[in-house]
């Protein structure tokens, strides 16, 4: 389960910054600017980036395969930074343990050109009621990814990560796809006739055709509406963020 705050060994300090990062979000983006620490241990123009902003958000997975590859440049050789991931309505969580080319310190070492690199794996993230929050594991959300100071735990740089739901809308789209085709074949039968009676038909053929025909039409139409009404339904599971791409 993604640890976060509450269970983390930086707990106490991280606990110190977390309304800082939420109250951020709402007094403006400022806490969230590159800028250097007092003990000049940070240059000033560090920078991060992600491979991709939007990431692939697997509602509900037991266990997301998902990663997120993540860059970091500009920082003085050697210095050592923590990740920590939050939304606002969620409990920020250090997610340092899960990620890769991390010290015995359980940091991310710059290089001596002041870079350094790391892939998150998502794993538990993104499961029903986990994630950052009670229950944030269900919400596709704009998330801050913040590079830390683990000495003087200050944000040093960010930036956005989109969680969205690729997987389940693909998902849906291939569904809709199919039910949508299921109900052109209905709708076809539905739309012809008896036309005209074969020559080869006796009247009397003819006549209980004829009489059982507006029962068969009936039961095509409730196949129809009931086909209608499911691709009505995965549709409206088809709300997408203004974040996430349609």
């Amino acid at each position: 389960m993604t640890k976060t705050i509450a269970t983390h060994p930086r707990a106490m300090v991280l606990a110190l910054i977390a309304a800082g990062l939420f109250f951020g979000l709402v007094a403006g983006n400022s806490i969230f600017s590159p800028k250097a620490s007092a003990d000049s241990h940070v240059s000033g123009v560090e920078s991060v980036v992600s491979e991709g902003v939007v990431v692939n958000h697997q509602l509900g997975a037991r266990s997301s395969g998902v990663k997120v590859r993540i860059w970091g440049s500009g920082f003085a050789p050697g210095q050592e930074v923590i990740l920590l991931i939050n939304d606002g309505p969620g409990t920020p969580s250090d997610i340092t343990n899960y990620v890769t080319n991390t010290s015995d310190d359980n940091t991310l070492v710059a290089n001596d050109q002041g870079a350094w690199t790391t892939v998150w794996t998502l794993g538990r993230f993104t499961r029903q009621r986990s994630g950052i929050g009670p229950g944030d594991g269900n919400v596709e959300r704009m998330r801050t990814l913040s590079v830390i100071d683990p000495g003087s735990l200050s944000v040093i740089t960010s930036t956005p990560l989109a969680f969205c739901r690729l997987t389940d809308r693909e998902a849906n789209a291939a569904e809709i796809a199919a039910l949508e085709k299921e109900l052109a074949g209905v709708q076809a039968d539905r739309d012809e006739d008896l036309g005209e009676k074969p020559v080869n038909v006796s009247e009397a053929a003819w006549a209980l055709a004829t009489a059982f025909y507006p029962a068969f039409e009936a039961q095509l139409d409730a196949e129809i509406a009931a086909l209608a009404a499911e691709i009505a339904a995965v549709e409206a599971d088809q709300d997408v963020p203004s974040h996430c791409p349609a």
